[in-house]
């Protein structure tokens, strides 16, 4: 009799399951390394600026500095939903199952069960995954928080500002020219900035803003277009903006995620998006980081401990009394910036909250 719950069988499950919206990380965080161990290694640099010196013939060759860089190493994090089978789950028709007569037997029913249950399951970790690529680009940091477990990963961000009421967005203020002074900062870091994710009162704003509207009106110079359309993964194109010295094409992003800290009447989480309405990320669209994955090790059913070094694990495990059958799926993500002067976030853009 074939096993549905065998690792193997959910493997294949695995793989034929596509992401949903995950436009943080396969845009920037594409580059998968997997570790034998549960903790995970990297290195941050920061480029400097240097120039070839002069010599004479006489002297010969002067050496220059290499770029530093810091190795940091953490204990990725453990990500590992489950769902619990049992008899009764077995009895319950599936959905879209007829009532009568579906010709469905109980070992056929267990197939679909673990197919979908392994789907969802994955799905948990990519939108996990998503929300800790997103929070890394926002506050340059990633807190750690759940069921026994309360950390703070630091990558030594400081790129951020949360602006006063001074710098703050109106339909007045010049966004372009403080854009401008950013791009220019960024550029004497070695980095081109091209791109603009705006959360969506930032982007409700930039849109109202009259200096930047009057500039599209001027027919003699090009200084942008704003031409709104979707694209895939939930990302919105507004258009494009040329500020002296830079370029910038402007996106938006429609995701949501539940947040635990604010519950409904019905003490559900509600939504929140998963870019904070008020922030700005200004980066290049050439930035590329890495998606680490720390090992799995686990118990066979032979009693022995194994360690998979891979992105994601399917489980399975019982119990007797009570007779349960569990399913589940394990991780240990952590995103890796490799440049940590390759973006900016400014906060607060319109009413200073972070």
């Amino acid at each position: 009799m074939i096993d549905y719950y065998e690792p193997k069988m959910l493997l294949g499950v695995i793989r034929k399951t596509k992401p949903l919206r995950m436009f943080f990380k396969t845009r920037f965080f594409n580059n998968v390394i997997t570790f034998p161990t549960k903790k995970v290694h990297f290195e941050i640099q920061e480029g400097k600026r240097r120039l070839a010196p002069y010599v004479s013939p006489r002297i010969g060759s002067e050496a220059i500095e290499r770029d530093e860089y810091s190795v940091k190493s953490y204990t990725a994090p453990l990500i590992a939903p489950c769902r619990v089978i049992t008899d009764d789950t077995l009895a319950q028709k599936l959905l879209s199952e007829s009532e009568w007569n579906s010709g469905l037997t109980p070992e056929d029913r267990a197939a679909q069960i673990a197919a979908q249950d392994i789907i969802e399951l994955q799905d948990t970790i990519w939108r996990r995954e998503e929300y800790m690529c997103a929070r890394a680009k926002q506050d340059g940091r990633l807190v750690i928080k759940g069921k026994g477990v309360n950390e703070v990963v630091n990558y030594g961000f400081e790129n951020i500002v949360t602006l006063d009421a001074s710098d703050r967005w109106t339909p007045t203020f010049d966004i372009m020219g403080q854009l401008k002074t950013i791009a220019t900062e960024m550029r004497k870091d070695g980095v081109n900035p091209d791109m603009l994710i705006l959360g969506s009162k930032a982007a409700e704003m930039i849109l109202k803003n009259e200096p930047f509207l009057k500039l599209l009106d001027n027919r003699r110079v090009e200084i942008g277009e704003i031409n709104p359309s979707e694209l895939e993964d939930g990302v919105g194109y507004l258009g494009r903006m040329i500020v002296p010295g830079a370029l910038f094409d402007l996106y938006t992003y429609e995701e949501w995620i539940p947040d635990t800290a604010d519950l409904d009447a019905d003490g559900q989480p509600k939504l929140k998006p998963i870019i904070d309405p008020e922030t700005v990320i200004i980066q290049s669209s050439r930035e590329q980081n890495s998606m680490l994955y720390g090992a799995i090790t686990e118990i066979d059913d032979g009693g022995e401990y194994v360690t998979h070094m891979q992105q994601y694990v399917p489980r399975k495990w019982f119990t007797k009394n009570p007779s349960q059958k569990f399913v589940g799926m394990s991780s240990r993500p952590l995103p890796m910036p490799h440049d940590l002067k390759s973006w900016y976030v400014l906060k607060g853009v319109i009413t200073g909250a972070a």
